[in-house]
């Protein structure tokens, strides 16, 4: 079976500082697939360089066969590609309701993703429907974030740090969100540098180091061999 993604030789840069060296990397559809590695390693520019937002400036990307690299990120996420930013970018000026409807009329796929769809995976949203995104805690914001971009159907979905500065019950209510999603199939990329919440979903990992990509292997391997993940990712 062909890769539903499939990043080959992929260099990226910001101007004339590099930031990534020759990333190769599949995922099959319906697997949660996950980037670990330290801050500054390259995790969030493989997601830009997937969505067009920081174009490759070597290497191929491609996404159901079709070759995706550096086209617009607005045709990349008609193709069927969500993207969940670290910095959340919610309308802060607009209720959480408001915040899904733009979502639901800028959508050109068909999908089970609906208003109600989602506040049945995030009840809380339910609750907060009328709140300004402004006055949303941290993991509001994150679960209104996943929910927006769901609203757009898509077939992957990007996970940019997801846990990132929020409290471990809230992190747990977000893996066990982003779990009950690949449960349903949905294929997921994940880029985290916690590595609980990681292996907590992952399938497979690539760990990432100096823009490349250091071991990839089963998710399972890492989660029992204590000594290998030190090795790896100790800060």
């Amino acid at each position: 079976m062909s890769a539903l993604l499939e990043l080959r030789d992929v260099h990226t840069a910001y101007g004339l500082s590099q930031v990534l060296f020759g990333i190769s990397l599949e995922l099959a559809a319906g697997e949660c697939v996950c980037l670990l590695g330290r801050n500054g390693v390259g995790k969030t520019t493989t997601m830009r360089s997937v969505m067009g937002l920081t174009p490759p400036s070597a290497g191929r990307i491609r996404f159901k066969e079709r070759d995706i690299t550096g086209k617009a990120p607005y045709r990349i996420a008609r193709s069927g590609i969500g993207f969940v930013p670290e910095d959340r970018r919610i309308f802060a000026e607009l209720t959480v309701w408001e915040n899904l409807d733009v979502a639901r009329r800028a959508a050109k796929r068909p999908g089970r993703w609906s208003i109600d769809a989602v506040f049945d995976l995030f009840p809380v949203l339910a609750g907060l429907r009328d709140r300004l995104g402004g006055y949303l805690s941290g993991g509001e914001q994150q679960m209104l974030t996943i929910a927006r971009t769901l609203m757009g159907n898509p077939e992957l979905l990007l996970l940019d740090e997801p846990s990132e500065g929020l409290a471990p019950l809230v992190v747990q209510v977000l893996l066990d969100k982003i779990g009950e999603l690949r449960n349903q199939g949905l294929t997921i990329l994940l880029a985290e540098q916690g590595v609980g919440f990681s292996l907590g979903l992952a399938d497979r990992v690539y760990v990432l180091e100096k823009g490349c990509i250091r071991f990839t292997g089963p998710a399972a391997v890492l989660r029992e061999d204590v000594a290998l993940r030190n090795q790896l990712l100790a800060l």
